[in-house]
């Protein structure tokens, strides 16, 4: 078992910065294996920006005899509707403590439970919240097929800590509500499965101002459920890689009719090649893909309004850039350029009661988005921002 040792130096909800004690960090996420306590600070918040599904769900039954119960899922906040039913074991002793009895007696049929987890490929980490307690499990999926959910332990810290804690699971889903739910504005990140850098960092962002936000992802090109989302996220290279343009005309038709109808497209930057630059057929007004040399360097414009300043303020060399466009017309607002005023880092494009802001941001690994994170924030800061006027 890995353990990593941090300092931690936020505490959440608006309380000011202090240094906390030196902790043992043992996470949810798939690198930190998920069977010792989680003794990092977490609050909510950094719960949902951590998982990338949450769902409401009750539990349908207990079995102590053979140490099994079972959840019909019946809602998900965030993320693919990936389950119907979660099975979930706790017969196989792992955790630092055995408490498997103390589950089996805890767990009640028809209890609601609410489960955030993460899915990275071939693994899926959880918390799992009933009856006022948090606790684990995983499962790993075999042959191809997700099978039993197990349960490693019951949360010493996050049941403690009033970031964390919450004594009526009811309650809490009503508060997730208030977060997620209708209420919330929905953002919904379209992405290539070979280019996920981005997507910790757009899924981090829960909050602009007072407007909670409410992350899905899909790689699914023909974008299912887009009508209940207010913005779409085109991510890196999911449009355009290696020489390949990836739409079809239903799929840019649909992307085009999603803006007109009053919905902003933010797209990260896409690949061109010489000889194949990404086509724009998802734009009402064409642009040239343009093969660029990666650099850092940009110039905003009269028209950028807060887009530099708000929340971050972000200066030439702070960013990653690699290919861009050209060639527009007087119908785009260019925000910030490249290269002499030749290319474009960010421009807006009204297009009936919506939006496209295009970027040629550089977010193809780790390093990179990480660079670009104040850039992405402010992206949807300024997109949110214009929904709300």
């Amino acid at each position: 078992m890995q353990k990593i040792t941090e300092n931690i130096k936020k505490i959440y909800y608006g309380l000011p910065v202090i240094y906390l004690s030196i902790y043992l960090i043992v996470g949810f996420l798939p690198q930190n294996l998920a069977d010792a306590y989680i003794e990092k600070r977490y609050s909510v918040p950094q719960i949902i920006g951590e998982s990338n599904h949450i769902l409401f769900g009750t539990i349908k039954e207990v079995n102590n005899r053979r140490k099994t119960a079972t959840v019909i899922v019946d809602r998900y906040l965030k993320g693919n509707d990936d389950f119907n039913e979660i099975k979930i074991r706790f017969d196989v002793y792992k955790g630092e403590e055995d408490q498997r009895e103390q589950l089996g007696k805890f767990l009640k049929v028809d209890e609601p439970i609410i489960i955030f987890y993460l899915k990275d490929d071939r693994r899926i980490d959880s918390l799992a919240h009933t009856r006022g307690k948090w606790f684990q499990t995983q499962v790993t999926k075999q042959n191809g097929k997700w099978g039993w959910w197990g349960f490693t332990h019951f949360e010493k810290y996050l049941n403690k800590d009033n970031v964390s804690r919450r004594d009526s699971t009811t309650e809490f889903k009503k508060e997730l509500n208030a977060m997620l739910g209708d209420e919330a504005l929905q953002i919904y990140l379209f992405h290539d499965e070979s280019y996920k850098a981005e997507i910790p960092i757009i899924s981090d962002i829960n909050k602009v101002d007072n407007q909670w936000i409410s992350f899905h992802q899909t790689t699914d090109r023909n974008l299912p459920n887009l009508s209940n989302a207010e913005i779409l996220w085109i991510g890196c290279r999911s449009i355009g890689r290696d020489g390949k343009y990836r739409l079809n005309d239903n799929q840019e038709k649909k992307i085009k009719e999603f803006v007109k109808k009053g919905g902003i497209v933010i797209t990260s930057g896409q690949d061109s090649d010489d000889d194949n630059p990404c086509k724009t057929g998802w734009l009402p007004h064409s642009l040239n893909g343009v093969e660029s040399d990666r650099r850092n360097d940009f110039e905003s414009t009269s028209k950028a309004g807060s887009l530099f300043k708000t929340p971050h303020r972000i200066k030439s060399g702070q960013l990653a850039l690699d290919d861009s466009w050209s060639g527009w017309n007087d119908r785009f607002e260019i925000l910030a350029t490249t290269n002499n005023g030749k290319e474009i880092v960010v421009a807006k494009l009204r297009h009936g009661k919506g939006m496209y802001l295009i970027t040629s941001l550089h977010n193809n690994r780790r390093e990179q988005a990480v660079k670009n994170r104040p850039m992405l924030e402010n992206l949807l800061h300024f997109a949110v921002t214009s929904i709300k006027k």
